[in-house]
């Protein structure tokens, strides 16, 4: 059991002092593990246009757990599980997801930083709550997140209310380098980046 003066510690700082460190939350352990992923991102300099990026236009049909895959303006880096490029019935949406119902782990950063980004997203068929947080650019921190549950009933991705829009605005000097996902089986269709 916790003392009250520990409880108020881990509460007040974003680091408490304890003898050993904290591990970084997935996503942030693959850059900590892997720091030349930096390498494919400009911390510098903004975005300075503009960008969709729709997964209708992958090349590839799977990222592999514990890889890096570079698509258009964003880099996506797996967790223990990998990714897969799917597609409807229909052939109506293509969206990145998890292979597995839980426990996914991705980080999708951004090559430069931008002010807004909304992602496009299917929550009908999670399998377990999902974590969606957007990453300040320079420390990776998460200066906002959204939870969703999971649904008492799975919908198919062409079902009504299966996609729903996630917009950040970021304020001036915190712009957004990345996404993190972690939990239930989000379908991303598309990300918008905006100066």
């Amino acid at each position: 059991m916790m003392s009250p003066g520990t409880a108020h510690a881990s509460l007040k700082y974003d680091s408490p002092s304890i003898a050993s460190r904290p591990k970084p939350k997935p996503g942030l352990r693959q850059l900590a593990d892997h720091p030349e992923i930096l390498g494919h991102i400009d911390q510098r300099r903004l975005g300075s246009h503009g960008a969709t990026v729709d997964f209708a236009r992958a090349r590839f049909h799977s990222v592999p757990a514990n890889a890096v895959e570079i698509f258009e303006e964003l880099v996506l880096v797996t967790g223990k599980t990998g990714l897969l490029v799917s597609r409807t019935r229909d052939d109506a949406h293509a969206y990145l997801t998890g292979i597995k119902g839980h426990h996914n782990e991705c980080l999708i950063l951004f090559r430069h930083a931008y002010g807004k980004v909304s992602c496009r997203l299917g929550i009908g068929n999670l399998g377990a709550d999902a974590h969606v947080g957007f990453l300040t650019h320079g420390t990776f921190k998460e200066a906002w997140h959204a939870a969703y549950g999971r649904q008492p009933e799975a919908r198919a991705p062409e079902d009504r209310g299966f996609w729903t829009d996630l917009p950040y605005e970021a304020t001036e000097l915190n712009e957004l380098q990345g996404i993190v996902w972690r939990g239930g089986t989000l379908c991303i269709e598309r990300i918008t980046l905006e100066p």
